[in-house]
């Protein structure tokens, strides 16, 4: 009897304890690939999540950039509308500064010539 018990308390044990490892170690390999492709959805989700919301920033960002182009090139018309009639002031100035310092001779001469006849 000694043996029948040794063999039902040491051996059957054993037996089935390396029985339920070889039976349960793929399903636990199954569980946790299926747990590791789970997450890895997961994460697909969420990176694709966050790509589109840049794709959305970059857009938006597309936009602005388009405005303030358009912004730049009317202020670059603008500014060659400046050069231009600031040019033409220029010379408007110049042409009148001239006409100024002519004057400002003659009146000179005219004034001397007074002179010389309250003098002479």
């Amino acid at each position: 009897m000694e043996r029948l018990d040794i063999l039902e308390k040491l051996v059957i044990p054993v037996v089935t304890g390396i029985g339920g490892y070889f039976v349960g170690r793929p399903k636990q390999k199954a569980e946790v690939e299926a747990t590791n492709v789970e997450n890895a959805g997961k994460v697909i989700d969420k990176w694709a999540a966050y790509a589109e919301r840049l794709e959305k920033t970059i857009e938006q960002f597309g936009i602005v950039i388009e405005d303030l182009n358009d912004a730049l090139q009317l202020a670059n018309n603008e500014r060659l509308a400046c050069e231009k009639t600031l040019a033409k002031l220029k010379t408007k100035y110049h042409d009148l500064m001239q006409l100024y310092n002519e004057l400002l001779l003659e009146l000179q001469e005219l004034k001397g010539r007074q002179h010389k006849k309250w003098i002479g």
